[in-house]
């Protein structure tokens, strides 16, 4: 777990220092966090996170997508759509792999209130994405959020992660509801 902390936080120190996010969110069981920023010679968005779960294990990831309005004018429908890359260790089940998702996010800001948010985020890896001991990964998040400060959100949120490994142990690294924070810089 110290090796995986270690190398989060030597890739976070090596990203960009630009424009970015730091989001952070929890339950009784569960910590995810990530960072997250836009990769401007490219017009992409980049972002690295870790998942910790006290009784199930660890996931890091790195996921690239391309994000932006859904439509023109001043629609209030934001989207992403790219893929995720990570390496999950089953603590308990002595299983591990690697992933390769694809999916991506919409984001709904309701127009009469500003402050508030809708926002679901849908990855997916089978089979043939996933190797070693993995044979499947799903991530599913919905969180309402309201904004807090200028460039702070705070919300309630509902998320189900889930790896499928070939020894019959299907770990769920986060089922419930969490709290939030996301700051931007």
């Amino acid at each position: 777990m110290k090796t995986l902390i270690g190398l989060l936080a030597t890739v976070l120190l090596c990203s960009s220092a630009t424009a970015g996010e730091l989001d952070l969110s929890f339950n009784g069981n569960a910590v995810r966090g990530f960072w997250a920023f836009e990769l401007d010679s490219y017009d992409l968005d980049a972002e690295y996170g870790l998942l910790h779960n006290s009784d199930e294990g660890t996931m890091i990831n790195a996921s690239i997508f391309q994000s932006g309005y859904a439509s023109d004018g001043e629609n209030p429908l934001q989207a992403g759509l790219g893929a995720r890359s990570g390496y999950i260790d089953g603590d308990d089940s002595d299983q591990h792999g690697l992933l390769l998702a694809l999916g991506g996010y919409l984001k709904y800001t309701f127009p009469d209130r500003n402050r508030l948010s809708l926002r679901a985020d849908v990855y997916f890896a089978p089979d043939m994405l996933s190797t070693i001991d993995l044979e499947r990964y799903e991530d599913y998040t919905v969180r309402l959020a309201y904004n807090f400060l200028r460039n702070g959100d705070i919300y309630i949120g509902a998320r189900y992660v889930k790896g499928e490994f070939d020894n019959d142990s299907d770990p769920l690294f986060d089922n419930g509801l969490h709290l939030g924070m996301n700051l931007r810089f």
